[in-house]
């Protein structure tokens, strides 16, 4: 059944709620942890968490962000699945999402502060999808052209996508710069198809 528009006006109004909810946490866990020096540690750490504890552990990420389960029975053991293996910092913040009920937010919180953190060292992160890995002088040459057109210090998040056939697809927050094979053959597929529905209009 298709969305309805007052449907996708409410799921778009509730994640502009969630990102500035977000944003806030990030901005208050950035201004902690520059104060104690550990700013780029906290975000190699939350990084970890979110990928290797929430992303390769599916029933561990929906006991954590369920909202059916109480925070009470949530600490105990969240305590003692970080104790040993993350740092104080950390082991703090995540119980305050815990005790606001905010943990269903720590995806978007942690990519806040990479953001908040990124800024502020004039640095950008920049995903790049390549139908082959990207050699090292492939990586420099793309570095060296980003960095002369975005006036910022690239950081790669390369993967590869044999569906592109060939080329590359660069985003940079919210904007794509597509040079892939596909992509060019399937505007000009359309284009085609253009031409051809003007010559049986005329």
């Amino acid at each position: 059944m298709p969305e309805t528009p007052e449907l996708h006006e409410h799921v778009l109004t509730a994640n502009v709620r969630q990102a500035r909810i977000a944003r806030v946490y990030a901005e208050a866990l950035l201004d902690v942890a520059s104060r104690e020096g550990s700013a780029d540690q906290t975000r190699a750490e939350l990084d970890e968490f979110v990928r290797d504890v929430l992303g390769k552990h599916p029933s561990v990420a929906a006991f954590i962000e369920s909202p059916a389960i109480t925070r009470r029975t949530r600490a105990p053991i969240l305590a003692a699945a970080l104790a040993g293996s993350a740092s104080q910092i950390v082991r703090n913040f995540i119980g305050v999402l815990n005790q606001n009920n905010r943990l269903d937010l720590l995806r978007y919180i942690v990519s806040a502060y990479s953001d908040l953190l990124d800024q502020g060292a004039g640095r950008v992160r920049v995903k790049v999808r390549s139908a082959v890995p990207l050699s090292d002088e492939q990586q420099r040459e793309l570095r060296q052209t980003l960095s002369e057109s975005l006036k910022k210090e690239p950081v790669l998040d390369l993967s590869t996508d044999p569906d592109l056939l060939g080329g590359l697809v660069v985003q940079v927050g919210d904007k794509v710069y597509d040079s892939s094979v596909r992509t060019r053959l399937a505007a000009l597929r359309t284009q085609l198809t253009a031409r051809g529905t003007n010559v049986i209009k005329a």
